[in-house]
């Protein structure tokens, strides 16, 4: 398997122990008065006034120690597990989108349950996505039970593992109830771990109190933690690249101590979707080189500490699928691809991951089988060098009827493209792919109006909308 290094052993190194001196020194905000008193008890330096915490480097090192090097993050499906920590990698979709381009009328507006729905429904279908994490917002739900709606749709149309956010303690009694009524048994919540939830910083050094402690409530079920911090160098980082990389992991480090010192042994993923500021327009800019490198550094950090990670990629400021959007997603996620990122996030969104283009998706499955193949590389050994083949071919003979020539077909050793046209000009000017991104536009809709298939059984679905109801009562102002 072909495999990159960006940071020499002597820059993580640096970076690990500059980042104990920052955690003791500088130190976090977080105005959270429960997690102040937690860490406080665990012999940190408080300020309740500052709302800051910092840390001793021994009880940093002692978290690592605690957190899980293997776990499940579990498919409704369990076909569709996925095994962190055990040399696997993943393709995830986006996060988090607000606009969608309409299937019908090719117009941009604010997505919908409706496009929720449907995207759940594609990407369920794709053979490479793994992990849904919610590509689009339902921005017609309430916001107080938007998360909510969500993972109960999800979990409707895919048995593949979701991830999604948690913004209140007040949310958290109504996601276990949705996972209790997915599985039959609130025991199989921590059993099954079909649900994670992102932590996201407040780059630089700041964490939300209501989502931390949301996710802190969520530990008691033992729910995996993807702490994703999204530092912009230039902005919220330092300008340089290796500055970024350190303020990411100063970030994933204090949200793991405070995790683990609440409860030893959470599972927790080390995240990472850095990006730069584009100095010409002052914008977040996701489809650079400097973010693949950034996130490729991150995850070697994470291996560095022997934990799963979570590297955003395949991400693109293009506003359309198109020549700049493919140039910046295969820039910005064949480097953390090849680095050895457990979880590749990005496929589907453009516009600097705020909009869905269906089609987006089909094209970023055949972008990522390319470089998926790229990663594993030239397959060594007796069985793929065919020196006997050679010889029993001889001289002016063909290999295409041989059986290696199946076989190896067969075992993957050539890429076949899905979406990509390879055929003669003369074929091309008359097929359907002549235009791959309405080729790719009609496929999904193809999939999205023929491939609806349920997971949860009607009176599953009832007792879910009893709990939705139940919380648009309590939370929804």
């Amino acid at each position: 398997m072909l495999k990159i290094n960006v940071l020499s052993e002597e820059d993580k190194a640096l970076i690990h122990d500059k980042t104990l001196q920052l955690l003791q020194k500088t130190g976090i905000k977080i105005n959270s008065r429960r997690i102040l008193e937690l860490m406080a008890q665990h012999g940190c330096e408080v300020d309740a006034q500052q709302g800051t915490i910092k840390f001793p480097p021994d009880l940093v090192l002692k978290a690592l120690e605690a957190a899980p090097r293997k776990f499940v993050l579990g498919g409704l499906d369990p076909v569709r597990d996925l095994r962190m920590g055990e040399g696997f990698s993943y393709l995830s979709t986006d996060g988090q989108g607000c606009y969608v381009c309409d299937l019908e009328t090719g117009r941009r507006r604010e997505s919908t349950m409706q496009d929720f729905a449907d995207s759940v429904v594609l990407c369920d279908n794709l053979d490479y996505i793994s992990l849904y994490w919610p590509i689009i917002s339902a921005l017609d739900a309430p916001s107080e039970v938007r998360t909510l709606r969500e993972l109960a749709t999800a979990y409707r149309y895919t048995g593949k593992h979701v991830q999604t956010d948690v913004f209140t303690p007040q949310q958290v009694p109504f996601f276990i109830e949705l996972l209790e009524v997915v599985l039959g048994d609130r025991k199989k919540i921590s059993e099954r771990n079909i649900f994670s939830v992102v932590c996201c910083p407040v780059s630089p050094l700041g964490y939300d109190p209501e989502m931390m402690e949301a996710a802190l409530e969520l530990t008691e079920f033992h729910v995996p933690i993807n702490i994703l911090p999204m530092p912009i160098a230039g902005a919220t980082a330092p300008v340089s690249l290796l500055g970024s990389v350190l303020l990411n992991n100063i970030e994933v480090l204090a949200a793991l101590a405070i995790f683990q010192s609440y409860r030893p042994g959470t599972p927790l993923i080390y995240g990472s979707s850095s990006g730069i500021l584009d100095m010409r327009t002052g914008l977040f800019a996701v489809g650079s080189p400097e973010e693949g490198l950034q996130n490729a550094a991150c995850a070697e950090m994470a291996r560095f500490y022997g934990l799963p990670s979570f590297a955003s990629g395949l991400a693109s400021d293009a506003k359309e699928p198109g020549i700049q959007a493919t140039l910046e997603k295969v820039a910005s996620g064949i480097i953390p691809w090849l680095g050895g990122t457990d979880i590749l996030g990005g496929a589907g969104l453009v516009e600097t991951c705020q909009c869905l283009y269906f089609e987006q998706l089909i094209i970023d499955e055949e972008l990522f089988g390319y470089i998926n193949r790229i990663r594993e590389g030239i397959r060594g050994g007796e069985a793929y060098l065919l020196d006997e083949v050679i010889a029993e071919i001889g001289a002016g003979g063909h290999y295409l009827s041989h059986k290696s020539t199946k076989r190896l077909l067969r075992e993957g050793e050539h890429y076949i493209p899905k979406l990509v046209n390879r055929e003669s000009y003369d074929v091309w000017l008359s097929s359907p792919k002549k235009d791959l991104r309405l080729y790719a536009r009609e496929k999904a809709k193809q999939i999205i109006r023929e491939s609806r298939k349920e997971y949860l059984a009607p009176e599953q679905q009832a007792e879910m909308e009893k709990v939705m109801q139940g919380a648009e009562k309590a939370l929804c102002k």
